[in-house]
């Protein structure tokens, strides 16, 4: 008589799984990472893929600070505000962060959720924004040289 109980929950759990599991595969999932953009600054500010895991298998790593130590720094006034967009709303708030250098990060001042406040001093800063989709997780990079030339 003990078995019925123990095939009764084996049976509901067989169920809930595949109700799961066909959720998740019932729907369309973006076929690779959506783009970043910074937008509202007159300045177009390159905004550069370093880390992403996306869809079943689809995945790349690198360092911020190594994806742009070659490339040159667009110039923006002091106390400018980068605005992040993206061509997809991510599920939560993008976490950003100034990279100090390779493996060193800082908070940074933050305007609004997708707003960075950059500083006064003059130099060339570097941020990673981290968001995150239903189908994965991407890390952007920029680099700004703030009022001078880098």
């Amino acid at each position: 008589m003990r078995k019925k109980p123990v095939v009764v929950i084996l049976l509901l759990g067989a169920a809930v799984y595949a109700a799961a599991f066909f959720k998740f595969f019932d729907r369309e999932p973006m076929p690779s990472p959506p783009k970043a953009f910074i937008k509202d600054t007159g300045i177009e500010v390159p905004v550069r893929t370093v880390s992403y895991y996306w869809g079943l298998g689809k995945e790349g790593y690198g360092s911020p600070w190594v994806t742009v130590q070659d490339k040159e720094a667009v110039i923006v006034p002091k106390h400018s505000i980068l605005t992040f967009s993206f061509e997809k709303e991510p599920k939560s708030i993008p976490q950003i962060r100034q990279v100090i250098s390779d493996g060193e990060n800082k908070s940074v001042e933050m305007k609004s959720p997708y707003e960075v406040v950059l500083p006064d001093k003059e130099g060339v800063y570097v941020y990673s924004v981290d968001a995150d989709w239903k189908d994965g997780g991407v890390q952007y990079v920029v680099k700004v040289g703030v009022g001078s030339t880098p």
